[in-house]
């Protein structure tokens, strides 16, 4: 009798600790890696991904002159680390089992847990799918924005073409009244006008020929915008602008967190992740 409940005491211990792993494995993450630089390792497999998912329990060790950064989801901290050392995650913070202890900040920016999920997945994804991606080929014609909403009411109008050509550029409102109208050389043009919140309005690069298209975009919320002009005015570090990009892509401004994925994958060209969130 008593080895056979030393048996079954042993197959409830053994079931309980299955249930708890796949517990684990199926929960949500509790913070993001959001930067890092040198040799960093997460959970002594290899170098972590951009906003890769930490779980409670899961380690970084971080060699010589290293760092790393994780932010919380709940929260919103952001704890700093420096090599050498080992940190583990956990629910409330990140704790030191050898060197330095972490320092933290509560950054102003904020995004939603749905939205750092989603990128961080989308990030992952398309490093998997990289190769396998065809070239976009890019035509002449507007760039931005396009078929999209937008965090600015004097947002600056691009298009692809001929850098020394002069265009001329029309701006209407969703009513059909005409905003602006002007020329530019080159490929941008600041608009000159201030826009409506939360208003459609269409513009067209060179009217009247043949192959002129029209685009359509939309701007946010007078709220929305104030909250991305108030976020933009602060994003000076890469940590900053990574939590201003997600911030513009939570309000709906998905072109526009694009153009700061695009910059911040120019800069750090060993975060291949950064390029996925380009396309």
């Amino acid at each position: 009798m008593n080895a056979f409940m030393a048996r079954l005491t042993r197959a409830l211990v053994a079931a309980t600790g299955l249930f708890l792993a796949c517990g684990a494995q199926a929960a949500d993450p509790v913070a993001f890696v959001s930067d890092f630089r040198g040799d960093v390792t997460l959970n002594g497999v290899g170098r972590p991904s951009f906003l890769a998912e930490l779980l409670p329990g899961s380690t970084l060790v971080l060699g010589e002159h290293s760092t790393a950064a994780v932010m919380y989801v709940v929260s919103g901290e952001s704890f700093s680390v420096k090599g050498p050392g080992e940190f583990v995650i956990a629910r409330l913070g990140v704790k030191a089992v050898r060197g330095a202890e972490p320092s933290v900040r509560v950054p102003a920016i904020r995004a939603s847990a749905k939205v750092l999920i989603q990128v961080s997945r989308t990030a992952t994804a398309s490093l998997r799918m990289r190769s396998a991606m065809a070239p976009r080929v890019e035509r002449s014609g507007p760039s931005y924005p396009v078929d999209a909403r937008i965090a600015t009411l004097q947002p600056t109008l691009r298009w692809l073409g001929e850098p020394g050509a002069v265009h001329l550029v029309v701006v209407m409102a969703s009513e059909g009244k005409e905003v602006f109208r002007g020329s530019a050389r080159g490929l941008s043009l600041p608009l000159p006008s201030r826009l409506v919140a939360d208003q459609e309005y269409s513009w067209i690069l060179d009217p009247g020929k043949a192959d002129a298209r029209e685009s359509r975009f939309r701007t946010l919320p007078a709220e929305s915008i104030s909250l991305a002009e108030k976020a933009r005015l602060g994003a000076n570090s890469f940590q900053d602008r990574v939590l201003l990009a997600l911030l513009l892509h939570d309000l709906g401004a998905t072109q526009d967190s694009r153009e700061i994925w695009t910059k911040l994958a120019a800069e750090r060209p060993d975060m291949p992740e950064l390029a996925g969130l380009v396309r």
